[in-house]
């Protein structure tokens, strides 16, 4: 078995890889340098031919927001890593850098089939990379705390498994209309938006343990409490 090592440093890896992706996501939405409008009406109308660029920036920025908190969920768990683990985070990474590609692939192409279904493609790899991310740490309990249960492995599992539902629908619905291909990945914003028994586990606990280390120490039976 590979050496542990201290997992924090990955973990900055990670959220610097993350901020960096979604932050160019909206460099592709943007006005030619070399055209000014004569009137208000011309500004609007050109803003809605930006359409498709503004709906494939939210529907990105929302997913990658997604797979982050699914990360730094599982990392809450985490106590150590190894490099085999590593290998499996820099992969992951590679894939959510490549982001920003694919979403200006979309955004220039509204009416070819092959972007939508590259970016359909790139969403299933990624999450195929968090299911087998899920399994390792199940397969290795010593880089993990004895919170993380196999109902706990189990409920990743199945989110990531259901979250690669919609980017294959997608693919197959490109075929016929780009624009319903768009759309559809509405379906994992409200899978977003909905309620996570994890996050909700993770997040009590981290309270827990914050009103637990502000509670004020006592000295003996019947001292009294220091500020």
């Amino acid at each position: 078995m590979s050496r542990a090592l201290s997992k924090h440093r990955l973990e900055a890896l990670v959220d610097g890889i993350f901020a960096v992706a979604m932050t160019l996501l909206v460099l592709d939405i943007k006005l030619p340098d070399d055209l000014t409008f004569g009137s208000d009406r011309e500004l609007w109308e050109h803003l809605l031919s930006l359409e498709r660029h503004l709906v494939i920036y939210v529907i990105t920025f929302v997913v990658t927001g997604r797979y982050w908190l699914a990360h730094h969920l599982q990392f809450h768990f985490v106590h150590a890593v190894d490099r085999r683990m590593i290998g499996l985070n820099l992969l992951f990474l590679l894939i959510v850098s490549f982001l920003p590609f694919v979403t200006d692939l979309v955004g220039d192409h509204k009416e070819l089939a092959l972007p939508c279904i590259f970016y359909g493609a790139t969403l299933i790899v990624l999450n195929a990379v968090a299911l087998a991310h899920v399994r390792y740490l199940r397969r290795h309990p010593a880089l993990v705390t004895a919170e993380f249960t196999p109902e706990i492995a189990w409920h990743f599992e199945r989110r990531t498994l259901l979250f690669m539902i919609v980017p294959a629908a997608s693919m197959v619905i490109a075929l016929v209309d780009t624009h319903a291909a768009l759309y559809i990945y509405a379906l994992m914003a409200v899978g977003y938006l909905a309620g996570n028994p994890i996050t909700d586990r993770v997040v009590h606990a981290a309270h827990d343990a914050q009103r637990h280390e502000a509670a004020p120490t006592t000295i003996g039976e019947g001292s009294e409490r220091y500020p």
